[in-house]
């Protein structure tokens, strides 16, 4: 590894946002240069549009020719299902993100669920259907609930969970008759329900070797209790207690290693970041309801105030095959975050909204997701506007921080949580 990196961080949100927050700390660091950024990243950060592409191959090797770029991190799922970590192989320089063979664990639930049918990993049974008439027949013979899932990237928002067979019809019409999701929906997996509790956790790998970050809760619905549609997650806090070692040592054994064995076996290695959706069953029982290629947003932004280490020399180490075998530095205490989201919030946010936000205060770190600048003003661009996060001693003084920054946040049409933690509290 060279004492000094020239990096290139590749994503737009609040992920990415803590991401860079995390790569500036690190005493390896030479520059960081972000693309496409947000109005929370300073200007000099930034890289405009003719500067380079993500989704053109070309353009996007011609930057890393004449940049001196030494390492590349994907925050999102779509460049990484594209080829980014390919190209960045190509051009001899190391990524952080799996190939897209191995990134086809999101950019296809199909490929996913047979994947853990081989390694015989514990998930709901499943079945794949590619018309809306085979698809609805099958249901119709299911127990309820049922859950339907567009194949595809659908931006966390392709899933419904359906205690009903008039929501499971809803479903399939927008998928296959109304083309909600366009190509993603060309595919859909209806799976059995797993009764538990969720939660999310991260795994830095070489292909090899692997170290577990502190495992997340997520809170998908748009409003507090659980109701409302599911969204890219309201808040997060971290650590969850649902996932104890006994629940970890199950998830290694049984989830973790067999998986990675099985992308060895087929000649593609999976390095990178490696996202785990658990379901914890009432008798401490983990199995998967998906996994994911990056890091999860909001919850990133929650356990990355947890790790006690340089995570820039940890992302280098996955993506070179020189990941140490050892347990990962941690904090003690809590960590949380809020997310404040735009009226309107997933189906027709609402934009232009100027937003007045104090500076950062005590443990509090704002990170920015759908925000630009304009004129020198922080104006809302997106659904999900800001991640306001907090570490504690423990998990109510987090969550409290987070909720009394939250009152001095000035702007009109937006909304928040105010229960997140409420599983753990």
């Amino acid at each position: 590894m060279k004492d000094k990196l020239n990096v290139l961080l590749i994503g737009s949100g609040g992920r990415e946002h803590a991401l860079a927050d995390a790569i500036l700390k690190s005493t390896h660091l030479n520059t960081l240069k972000v693309f496409p950024g947000n109005g929370g990243f300073p200007d000099e950060l930034l890289l405009s549009k003719d500067q380079i592409s993500i989704t053109e191959k070309e353009g996007f090797l011609r930057y890393l020719r004449s940049s001196n770029t030494d390492f590349v991190v994907v925050g999102p799922e779509d460049p990484l299902v594209i080829g980014v970590a390919d190209w960045c192989e190509e051009a001899g320089i190391p990524c952080f993100g799996p190939s897209a063979y191995c990134a086809q664990i999101e950019g296809s639930k199909h490929f996913a669920k047979d994947l853990m049918k081989k390694a015989s990993v514990p998930t709901a049974s499943y079945a794949v259907f590619t018309d809306h008439g085979s698809a609805w027949g099958h249901a119709q013979k299911e127990l309820l609930p049922l859950v339907v899932k567009a194949d595809g990237l659908a931006a966390g928002k392709g899933v419904t969970v359906a205690f009903e067979l008039s929501v499971v019809k809803r479903a399939l019409d927008e998928i296959f008759l109304e083309s909600k999701f366009g190509k993603s929906g060309s595919k859909v997996v209806i799976e059995s329900f797993l009764e538990g509790e969720e939660a999310s956790l991260f795994v830095i790998t070489d292909g090899d070797r692997y170290m577990c970050l502190p495992a997340a809760q997520d809170h998908k619905r748009a409003f507090d209790g659980d109701i409302g549609p599911n969204t890219g997650g309201m808040g997060a806090y971290a650590p969850a207690p649902i996932v104890d070692e006994f629940v970890l040592q199950q998830v290694k054994s049984l989830i973790i290693e067999p998986m990675l064995s099985e992308f060895r076996k087929l000649g593609h290695p999976y390095k990178g970041l490696l996202y785990v959706g658990l379901m914890v069953s009432p008798d401490k029982k983990p199995s998967v309801v998906e996994f994911n290629c990056r890091f999860g947003d909001p919850e990133t932004q929650a356990v990355l105030r947890l790790i006690d280490e340089d995570l820039l020399v940890l992302f280098w180490q996955a993506s070179t095959k020189s990941l140490p075998v050892r347990e990962l530095k941690l904090k003690t205490g809590a960590s949380s975050i809020v997310v404040l989201a735009a009226k309107g919030y997933p189906d027709s946010p609402k934009k232009g909204m100027v937003l007045e936000i104090p500076p950062d205060e005590g443990s509090v770190i704002v990170y920015h997701a759908g925000t630009k600048k304009d004129s020198g003003k922080i104006i809302a661009s997106g659904g999900r506007i800001l991640g306001i996060t907090a570490y504690g001693k423990n998990l109510r003084e987090s969550i409290d921080s987070c909720y009394a920054f939250l009152s001095k946040i000035k702007s009109e049409n937006t909304f928040f949580r105010k229960d997140i933690g409420r599983r753990a509290l």
